[in-house]
């Protein structure tokens, strides 16, 4: 969820989603980072990172051999009070939150009370949710965790608590937005990240237990954890120790924002305390003497179970609160977090026994998150081996059952499908007898080699990370694991994308026209008054027309600028863009119409073609916006 004419549409609509709580895994490419062999340079290493990035202050954890081996921060907490970043610092975690949420969840099903695979209707049925395919496939609670419910994300308006009390009741939010609780495919098909999931897992804690879930959680989770400061409420404690989040370059505070999910994304914790998470997660659920969660659970923690790929043969993807992946020649296991200021990530490897933390309170490059990530697991891997699965041979025959572009089909948010639509999709091709994916316009083709019928895995991966199966109706599916989930491609002839496309970039080029175009004829029209000539200029609608349509989207897309600041909320910036949009609907059909009707021989023909053209185009990307439900937008709406 992230980007006058419809390039700029997309533009404002990406920045529009700059997901609140929700895992931004930036894989960002960057030039070959250093390759540390001490603990020195590394720390060297990630100061760098830090500062070329022009990040305002990180906090760092390293685990290794199960003992803490380094913790401390590098830039400043706050600016304004002059406070360093260090291994105590508070940070705002976001969907790291989900993590803690998993393991309250599972603990209660070790002790009876809760069965992570019974279906969410019968343990709360006063859960608003619609699903046509529940007779065959319910919404499990287990859906919940692994993201496979089908769920769509928050609503705009969803995502801020502006005017209610911080504690408001969950249920009440999942009562006033229910849209997101409108499953979308079979749940267990496809992975899709819903942060309304989490918030109805949060829910049920507090169904369960009869408590807040962050009060359950605090007694039974964190305080076994020693984690004393951090919490999912701002109380005294952390909040004396709390970074300030900021964003951009020079850096710009950002305020502290409620949030309705808070088992979402609304814990804070410092960089020493996920250290004992990790810890917790290699000690295989042992929290100092006691036996707090057990191993078969945490192992059941970092695997998906539900997803259509696992049936497959795909072993890695997002488990309960966990995604486990390949990076560095490794597989890790982990989760990472963003919220207004903050982004952040644990990873921890269980067969090597060691783990970091990196947190951020600078939003400006995702790139300095990746290039720290990369960094910790190249140094604390370094001494062990990397093994790879071996590569099969398939025939070309084979090979090429697999070829042909795949859309996606499953959008994290619905409203903005579109824009995986236009570009998100990959191509699959066989190329020097294995397979090539890339993007629908990416450079680079990335080899997948086959460890077996169907599935396959990159050049410096360890094991399989993609697979390809026909799904119930018989279209070839394909899934890659990966820092974003598991994307689910379907196979589709590209006919009707590339037509879509040609149809938008030619209606864009000739909406662009309007604007010189009505300069000029603004210029001969103010000088005509002057000069006393050019008398009797009929229809001038017929050219202002199509001018004040291509104008009301270019306000829209201004309005979103201003809108993404405050987004969800009811002001000038969001009702214009909902005026706005329908007046560009309405001009499209009035230019078109004032086009056709006026008489050839009271308007030059070239006049009445440009107009024609322009009024066209217009109408074209108001039958996609319309298509797309961004006609009269109302952000501010549940």
């Amino acid at each position: 969820m992230r980007r006058i004419s419809v390039p700029g549409i997309i533009l404002c609509f990406l920045a529009s989603g700059s997901a609140v709580f929700a895992s931004p895994q930036a894989a960002q490419k960057s030039e070959e980072p250093p390759h540390p062999k001490t603990l020195e340079e590394l720390q060297k290493a990630m100061k760098d990172a830090v500062e070329k990035n022009h990040v305002t202050g990180a906090g760092v954890a390293l685990v290794s051999n199960g003992q803490l081996l380094w913790c401390g921060g590098f830039g400043k907490a706050d600016l304004a009070a002059n406070r360093d970043a260090s291994c105590d610092t508070e940070f705002r975690v976001g969907s790291i939150s989900k993590t803690f949420v998993a393991l309250a969840l599972l603990k209660l099903e070790e002790e009876g009370k809760i069965n992570l695979y019974a279906r969410l209707q019968d343990v709360a049925p006063e859960i608003p949710l619609k699903n046509r395919w529940a007779s065959s496939n319910p919404v499990r609670i287990v859906n919940l965790l692994e993201h496979t419910a089908g769920f769509d994300d928050m609503e705009f308006s969803e995502v801020y608590n502006r005017h209610d009390r911080p504690d408001y009741p969950l249920l009440d939010v999942f009562k006033h937005f229910q849209e997101p609780q409108n499953v979308r495919w079979p749940p267990g098909t496809r992975f899709s990240y819903s942060n309304p999931g989490y918030g109805i897992a949060g829910y049920l804690i507090e169904r369960v237990t009869a408590q807040p879930f962050d009060a359950y959680i605090q007694k039974n989770i964190l305080a076994p954890l020693e984690i004393t400061v951090g919490d999912f409420r701002l109380t005294d404690a952390n909040r004396a120790a709390l970074a300030q989040g900021y964003e951009g370059n020079p850096p710009r505070a950002v305020p502290y924002k409620n949030i309705y999910l808070r088992p979402a994304g609304d814990m804070k914790a410092s960089p020493g305390e996920l250290a004992k998470l990790v810890q917790f997660f290699l000690r295989r659920g042992r929290a100092g003497d006691a036996q707090l969660v057990k191993p078969e659970s945490i192992a059941r923690m970092e695997y998906p179970e539900t997803l259509s790929s696992v049936k497959n043969g795909l072993r890695l993807g997002y488990g309960l609160a966990n995604y486990t992946e390949s990076e560095g020649g490794v597989i890790t296991h982990g989760h990472d977090g963003g919220i207004d200021g903050f982004i952040s990530s644990y990873r921890y490897m269980p067969e090597q026994n060691w783990g970091y933390v990196v947190l951020l309170n600078n939003t400006v490059s995702g790139k300095a998150l990746n290039d720290m990530n990369h960094l910790a697991i190249e140094f604390l891997s370094k001494d062990f081996p990397k093994p790879q699965q071996p590569v099969i041979s398939l025939t070309a025959k084979e090979l090429k059952k697999f070829s042909g572009y795949y859309a996606p089909r499953a959008p994290r948010s619905q409203l903005l499908a579109f824009l995986g639509e236009l570009t998100g999709g990959t191509w699959i091709r066989v190329a020097d007898g294995k397979l090539e994916c890339s993007q629908l316009f990416g450079k680079g083709h990335e080899p997948l080699l086959s460890v077996g019928k169907s599935r396959f895995r990159g050049e410096k991966e360890p094991e399989a990370t993609a697979v390809f199966f026909p799904d119930a109706t018989g279209r070839m599916i394909y899934i890659r694991s990966g820092e974003e989930g598991e994307p689910y491609g379907e196979r589709v002839f590209p006919i009707w994308l590339f037509t879509r496309l040609a149809l938008l970039s030619a209606s864009a080029v000739v909406m662009a026209t309007a604007l010189p175009y009505a300069l000029f004829w603004g210029a001969l029209l103010l000088l005509a008054r002057f000069i006393k000539k050019l008398k009797g200029v009929k229809h001038v609608r017929v050219r202002a027309v199509p001018f004040f349509s291509v104008l009301s989207l270019l306000v829209v897309v201004f309005a979103f600028t201003k809108a993404t600041n405050e987004i969800g909320a009811f002001n000038f910036w969001s009702f214009l863009i909902f005026v706005a949009s329908i007046a560009f609907a309405l001009l499209s059909l009035v230019g078109l119409a004032l086009a056709v009707s006026v008489p050839r021989a009271e308007i030059h023909n070239w006049v009445r073609i440009h107009s024609l053209l322009v009024s066209m185009a217009c109408c074209i990307v108001t039958l996609f916006l319309s298509a797309w439900h961004l006609i009269g937008l109302r952000l501010w709406a549940p």
